[in-house]
């Protein structure tokens, strides 16, 4: 099972969830998105999410849509929430 992370190099909420993936040990790999505005709309669309980070679940059978850093960190059990973890752009 991989974790995607689609997400912007300078955004806070990314690269926490970057963290909390890593912390958690699990196996991700960072989509950067930075100079590719009209794929972000793309994948806004795609996964019916409107904000950063887009974050997936993947394994060999399925694909999930977790949502962004503050679904990501129920996903993981984390006891906090970070109620503004997502970028807009």
């Amino acid at each position: 099972m991989t974790y995607m992370v689609y997400g912007i190099t300078d955004c806070p909420a990314c690269l926490r969830a970057c963290a909390d993936l890593m912390e958690a040990e699990l196996e991700y790999v960072f989509i950067e998105t930075d100079f590719a505005k009209s794929y972000r709309q793309h994948l806004k669309k795609q996964y019916k999410w409107t904000t950063f980070p887009i974050i997936i679940r993947q394994s060999e059978h399925e694909t999930f849509v977790i949502g962004g850093h503050g679904e990501l960190r129920k996903h993981l059990n984390k006891d906090s929430v970070d109620k503004n973890a997502a970028c807009s752009i």
